[in-house]
């Protein structure tokens, strides 16, 4: 049974108190496995779960980004943007709030992130300034990630689907049966990477009634700098070709390296409580970083709280969270257009409740029922502040608008399971409002039918469905069939930025709507060649299609008056694709593949252009199309006891595409106005398949050493998704030259060890 079960959650007035055990946190609620002794992985029990789940443990414990972990499961992907220190998550060719609901610990993640110009508009050197969504968390506190696709149930409704990133507790620092644990990581690299430190120390205290009380507290910091060397040698910021040979460059870097160096810091704090029937987990973590002249702050405070008195109606879940992130930006930092000579604040603010009832019956022999009802609440606020008088008075025509969100959820699910037929049925209806303070629109704008300045606000209500219907066969063949529907709210971004210096917006524009088919099957077994083995496999087909896909255009309406500005537009969007995944593990040899293969249609957005004449609508969204097909394969042996590893990662990329740096303008083909940007996609040239090699060794327990070397064959190359594949620095100005001047991280070695008391 495929599930999200757990929820978002804000608590600021409860200072220290409980915090249950760790597993109950997780998002995915995977099928009840018949297994001998040995402990069965998340990661396994997704082969055991219908549906399009994946999951990975111990990403704590891996030397790989949390990038190439995501991208090593199949439908998935991220954006990579170095100027943001976010993690964005990309499903099925979609990426951005409520495309992917992106958790953690089974809360929304709401952060938007701006970036600061390294110059000003018009200026051609450096860094033009990015946005985007994405989850602030640090990988060293990372314990697993948990992907679903194509379904939901609960709250957790995503276009495309949802990912959970999993945080340590009490267990994953103390050793079973100890009072006290310790766990420690530290690693470095050659091609600036690190290091990369953590340290977390845990308790437990069992009292004599039964009631256990834990905490645990982590510290965690790494050093990220861009300045590194590509495959074949020379560092990327002397990436800037003379091309005509007049000894000037013709191109700036495609990096300005030096505003793109961060150094993030971390604290992560939890108590956990257990008594009888009841468990809590209060947490707090924060992060810090400074990264393209801004500051940036992020607290997240979290209440979880069951209480499970095994009576079969009774299962009571309440989650409660608070997010506050800031971006504080330098005095005299220049956002897309302008200068803020006395700096900017950029606040997030979101909280989240939800609860929920878990109830099962067995009405007559074989038929089993569990139902789940809840509700949820959240409230997502984005506010401006800034000290200069000329920017106080904008509304839309600026790079980061502000404005509100609120979602209210009530939520159906229901299992029946009958022998080997299980079918699921998840019902989600969504009441929705977004609003925020719109400019006046030109006389000629026919997109925007409250002309004057003002309050706007614009809401829906939506049900969610999503039908899973799954047979058990066999151990090695359980297909399954699933149909969804659902619809996300419009968010601030896209209602109230106008991309320039004018205010115009669409008022009229539609949320999304998507209805996707699957079919697939699982296979999972436990003993197939020798006693001890596992294997897992899983197949899946999709299509699905976008109605009302938002995108945008900077267009120009000139009768009666004159306006220009970034148009949210509707159109349709089609996705199919197949994606496989297979693990086989007999101790001695293990083997993990992903396949993806997709093919999408849907138009890009001009935003996600880093071009300088989008003016401050440049990079206001991301170009999210996946290759045509990737796949990862780890492959590798233990020796001495499990004590000894050698493994491989090789990593294979299919075409993939850029945004064609070159602006055009041409006639729009409706006469709605003279001119309108002509964007188009470009072929990356092709990327090599990248080796990873890596040895690992536990000369003692709980204290492993780690070897590493990412790009074996040195290749140079433009990895697929990068936001600055697309950087105005790729074209020459005034000539139709354009660059693939971009590059991956050349050979890297890494070393790395972690103990565990």
């Amino acid at each position: 049974m495929n599930k999200i079960c757990k929820f978002s959650i804000i608590c600021t007035a409860l200072l220290s108190l409980s915090n249950a055990a760790q597993n109950e946190s997780e998002d995915l609620t995977f099928d009840t496995l018949e297994v001998s002794a040995k402990s069965v992985s998340n990661a396994e029990k997704s082969f055991a779960t219908p549906g399009a789940v994946s999951s990975r443990d111990d990403v704590k414990s891996k030397t790989q980004s949390i990038d190439s972990i995501v991208r090593a499961m199949p439908g998935s992907y991220t954006q990579v943007d170095q100027s943001q220190g976010s993690v964005s998550v990309n499903i099925r060719g979609l990426t951005g709030l409520g495309r992917v609901n992106t958790m953690v610990d089974g809360v929304t993640q709401t952060y938007f992130g701006t970036s600061a110009d390294s110059g000003g508009f018009h200026d051609f050197t450096g860094n033009l300034g990015t946005s985007a969504f994405g989850a602030l968390i640090d990988q060293n506190f990372l314990v697993g990630i948990d992907i679903e696709r194509g379904t939901f149930s609960g709250s957790n409704t995503g276009l495309m689907g949802s990912a959970n990133f999993r945080t340590i507790g009490v267990d994953d620092v103390i050793t079973e049966g100890k009072p006290f644990g310790f766990l420690g990581r530290y690693s470095y690299g050659s091609n600036k990477v690190g290091p990369s430190y953590m340290g977390a120390v845990a308790a437990r205290h069992r009292f004599e009634n039964g009631a256990s009380l834990g905490f645990v507290f982590g510290y965690s910091g790494k050093k990220t700098s861009q300045n590194y060397t590509v495959g074949g040698g020379g560092k990327i910021s002397d990436k800037h070709p003379d091309l005509n040979g007049d000894g000037v460059p013709d191109v700036p870097p495609s990096l300005d390296t030096d505003d793109l160096t961060q150094k993030p810091k971390s604290y992560l704090f939890k108590t956990e409580y257990t008594y009888e029937d009841s468990s809590a987990i209060l947490s707090y973590r924060n992060l810090n970083n400074y990264l393209a002249k801004r500051k940036i702050n992020n607290d997240s405070y979290q209440l979880n709280y069951r209480y499970d008195p095994n009576s079969g109606l009774v299962d009571v879940k309440f989650l409660a969270a608070y997010n506050r992130s800031k971006q504080n930006y330098d005095k005299g930092a220049s956002i897309s257009w302008g200068t803020l000579k006395n700096g900017m604040k950029f606040y997030n603010k979101s909280s989240q409740f939800d609860l929920s009832d878990t109830m099962k019956f067995n009405p007559v022999s074989e038929l089993f029922i569990t139902t789940s009802a809840g509700i949820n609440l959240l409230t997502n606020k984005y506010i401006r502040q800034t000290g200069d008088s000329d920017y106080k008075s904008l509304t839309t025509n600026y790079a980061v608008p502000p404005g509100e969100q609120k979602v209210i959820s009530y939520y159906l699910n229901n299992a029946f399971n009958y022998g080997i037929f299980e079918f699921d049925t998840n019902f989600n209806l969504q009441k929705w409002q977004t609003k925020g303070r719109k400019g006046q629109c030109a006389l000629s704008n026919p997109l925007c039918s409250q002309k004057e300045a003002g309050e706007f606000k614009t809401d829906d209500t939506y049900l969610n469905a999503s039908l899973m219907a799954s047979a058990k066969l066999h151990d090695l063949f359980s297909p399954f069939i699933s149909y969804s529907r659902t619809s996300r709210p419009l968010n601030v971004q896209e209602l109230f930025a106008s991309g320039t210096v004018y205010e115009d917006i669409n008022t009229a524009l539609r949320p999304e709507k998507t209805q996707t088919w699957q079919i697939g099957f699982n296979s999972y077994k436990h003993g197939l060649f020798a006693g001890d083995d596992v294997f897992g496999l899983k197949a899946v087909y999709y299509r699905l299609k976008v109605k009302d896909f938002i995108y945008d255009r900077l267009l120009m309406f000139d009768t009666p008056d004159t306006t220009m500005f970034l148009a949210r537009l509707n159109d349709e969007a089609k996705f199919r694709g197949f994606e496989l995944e297979l693990t086989y593990d007999i101790g001695y040899f293990y083997t993990n593949l992903s396949y993806t293969r997709q093919k999408t249609t849907y138009l890009p957005s001009d935003s996600s252009a880093l071009d300088w004449t989008n003016g401050p609508a440049s990079g206001q969204s991301q170009f999210s199309e996946l290759p045509k097909d990737y796949a990862t394969l780890d492959i590798g042996t233990r020796l001495f006891g499990e004590k000894l590893t050698f493994g491989g990662l090789i990593k294979y990329t299919g075409k993939a595409k850029r945004i064609y740096p070159k602006a055009e303008f041409a006639p729009n083909p409706d006469n709605q106005n003279p001119l309108f940007k002509k964007l188009q996609t470009q072929e990356l040239p092709k990327i090599p398949t990248i080796i990873d090699l890596y040895a690992s060794y536990e000369p003692i327990k709980n204290l492993t050493l780690k070897f590493e070397v990412q790009n074996l064959t040195d290749k140079n190359y433009m990895d697929a998704l990068y936001t600055y594949n697309s950087s105005y620095s790729s074209q020459v100005f005034n000539d139709d030259v354009v660059l693939f001047n971009n590059s991956a991280r050349g050979r890297t070695f890494l070393m790395s060890f972690e103990y565990r008391y």
